[in-house]
């Protein structure tokens, strides 16, 4: 079938068997077709509109963020998705937002689209032009954990504080402990203190934070993560800033922390993205990004 290129779409004659496979829009008797379907048409064989350099050119130049798009729509149409582009995305059931591994994303954009979208799946084509699919949306998130803490003092260790107080840890969780000592990070240690629970110079240790590279941003997290209900420890060993929990009651019945944290900088490389998923679902864990008291999740799904 051959079909004709306009200033901004393709042009065919109505044919059933594209129509059902829904392709286009129908007016009259023409099916009008975006850009990138009519390459994907001509290249599965179905029609013919250009000679391929003219037909590639002309799609690039009308479509942003081409050839990712094209591989995502291709491999929704390959795995029997009625794909359409509309804008940004390609809709198939769900909307699809395809980008490229090499890019950053820009996390101040991902919660405006989330905002106007509520969900999406981020599409992201890597170097050999194979697609992985990962569903995100905006969490709200809430603990369960209650906690009646002990008055205590403590010393300061260079960057960590030491207690003498082991039910900290047996009960709450708090620190890591030592004999009968606990060892506090300084993020569980300055919370404590400005919430009265540690009797120590708050000065002298809001000085030792102040040494400690993006520690006003981590803080404001951590203390926005307990306000929540949670309890919050490192997350160093699954690469992520903190792993957290909804509820501990005792340390010898520790239950599963089902997310992980990563403090978002603006920009993220996707490579870096991805791999923290991957880790976080390799350890039956879900990735929050957090950015300013809002966390987007991010999940690896099958489409």
């Amino acid at each position: 079938m051959i079909g004709n290129l306009c200033e901004d779409c393709a042009v065919i004659d109505t044919c059933k068997e594209i129509e059902r496979q829904g392709f286009g829009v129908k007016r009259g008797e023409k099916i009008y077709l975006h850009p990138i379907e009519a390459l994907y048409l001509q290249l599965n064989g179905k029609a013919k509109f250009a000679e391929f350099e003219k037909l590639v050119n002309w799609v690039q130049a009308k479509v942003p963020n081409f050839p990712e798009v094209y591989f995502v729509y291709s491999d929704l149409r390959a795995k029997g998705y009625k794909a359409k582009p509309q804008d940004e995305f390609i809709v198939a059931r769900r909307k699809f937002y395809p980008i490229s591994e090499k890019k950053e994303v820009d996390f101040e954009i991902l919660l405006e689209k989330l905002e106007k979208e509520k969900s999406f799946i981020v599409a992201i084509v890597d170097e050999e032009s194979e697609v992985t699919y990962y569903e995100l949306f905006e969490a709200e998130i809430k603990g369960e954990q209650v906690e009646s803490l002990p008055k205590i003092t403590g010393k300061i260790l260079n960057d960590r504080v030491i207690v003498e107080n082991a039910d900290l840890f047996k009960k709450y969780f708090y620190g890591n402990l030592i004999g009968n000592s606990v060892i506090l990070s300084i993020f569980e240690s300055l919370y404590l203190c400005e919430i009265g629970a540690l009797e120590i110079d708050l000065n002298k240790l809001r000085g030792v934070a102040e040494k400690i590279k993006d520690f006003d941003e981590k803080y404001e997290i951590y203390k926005d993560l307990k306000r929540r209900g949670f309890v919050v420890k490192t997350g160093f060993k699954f690469g992520c800033d903190f792993r957290i929990y909804r509820k501990v009651e005792s340390i010898e019945d520790l239950p599963h922390s089902e997310f992980l944290v990563l403090i978002a900088k603006k920009a993220l490389r996707l490579q870096e993205l991805a791999r923290a998923i991957r880790v976080a679902n390799a350890v039956r864990k879900k990735l929050l990004v957090a950015l300013r008291g809002r966390y987007i999740l991010f999940d690896r799904v099958k489409v």
